[in-house]
């Protein structure tokens, strides 16, 4: 990619946060309820939240609000929690990393299932074996994620007692005792995105077998299998990016279920906790933590096109490269 066209992409993403941004605040602020109110209980009375409101700086403009808001998640400071006054920033950052781990690690298992299962769905795609991976994947597509979460503890966890069912320990504490905790909702993550990806996978692979230079590679004596990966997944992995690209913000969607379901304690947890309490400092900071996160990652899928096809790097060398 030529600088000036990752100078366009980093600007089209700095608008698309900016944006994003005044969307989520003007949307919170527009919901029912205060948080002053909240705060005292239904037993207070009009003043005491009118002064709470003061107080805690509601009774000011609200473009005012917003451009504070914005200026500190400018410089890191997210504000403070209106319920408990603990800084947001640490409490974000905190469970933060619990709900990363969670969604790269159920990613990473996502793709372990899909891409041999796709593959093979589009190999033998006429074949009952082929048929019945593939019906597989579109049963594992109406399952909800909560279902597969709930059956996994019931079965996996309390039943046979093989890993832990709720709960974390950091990695600092026991390497081992963390990824124990981390097993079944990341598997839960992956078989679920796993079976919607093995449809992407299946029709990218159908493509590449239809193509000139594939038969082309077994007709000059390449095996099924290594033509496949040799000659197919690069040009399929074009379309792979683009969907895990587009299947980010499900995921993160995803991991707010299955923290729920197995206790854990991230940001998707916290998220549904502060909402119930009507704390919108807090709400509003971890939503555009989330947002941030979906853009940085569409932003690394499109830089991530650029490697895969010199043709999309948009300068004369990089198409002189893909001509030869």
């Amino acid at each position: 990619m030529s600088l000036a066209a990752l100078g366009r992409r980093l600007l089209s993403f700095a608008v698309s946060l900016l944006c994003a941004s005044a969307v989520v605040f003007g949307l919170l602020n527009l919901l029912p309820g205060d948080v002053a109110g909240v705060i005292l209980g239904p037993n207070a009375t009009p003043e005491s939240i009118e002064a709470m409101r003061t107080r805690l700086g509601l009774d000011r403009p609200v473009w005012l609000r917003y451009l504070d808001w914005l200026g500190g998640l400018l410089t890191g400071d997210f504000g403070t929690s209106a319920l408990s006054g603990d800084p947001v920033a640490g409490v974000i950052g905190s469970r933060l990393a619990v709900t990363t781990w969670l969604v790269v690690l159920g990613m990473f298992l996502a793709l372990l299932i899909a891409l041999p299962v796709g593959m093979f769905a589009a190999m033998r795609r006429q074949r009952v074996d082929g048929l019945a991976a593939s019906g597989l994947s579109q049963l594992g597509m109406a399952v909800p994620v909560f279902v597969v979460g709930l059956a996994l503890s019931l079965i996996v966890g309390v039943k046979l007692r093989w890993l832990p069912a709720n709960g974390y320990v950091p990695l600092t504490d026991s390497p081992g005792q963390w990824l124990a905790h981390l097993v079944l909702p990341c598997l839960t993550l992956g078989l679920v995105q796993g079976a919607v990806l093995v449809r992407y996978v299946r029709s990218a692979f159908i493509e590449v077998l239809q193509t000139e230079y594939f038969r082309t590679a077994r007709a000059i004596g390449w095996r099924r299998w290594p033509a496949m990966l040799r000659h197919g997944l690069r040009n399929a992995s074009l379309q792979i990016v683009t969907v895990l690209g587009l299947q980010m913000a499900t995921l993160f969607v995803g991991a707010i279920v299955v923290e729920s379901v197995f206790a854990l304690p991230g940001l998707g947890l916290y998220l549904l906790q502060v909402v119930a309490n009507r704390d919108l400092p807090v709400v509003q900071s971890i939503v555009m933590v989330l947002v941030a996160l979906v853009l940085v990652i569409n932003l690394l899928v499109d830089l991530a096109y650029t490697f895969i096809d010199p043709r999309l790097r948009g300068d004369a060398t990089a198409a002189s490269e893909a001509d030869e």
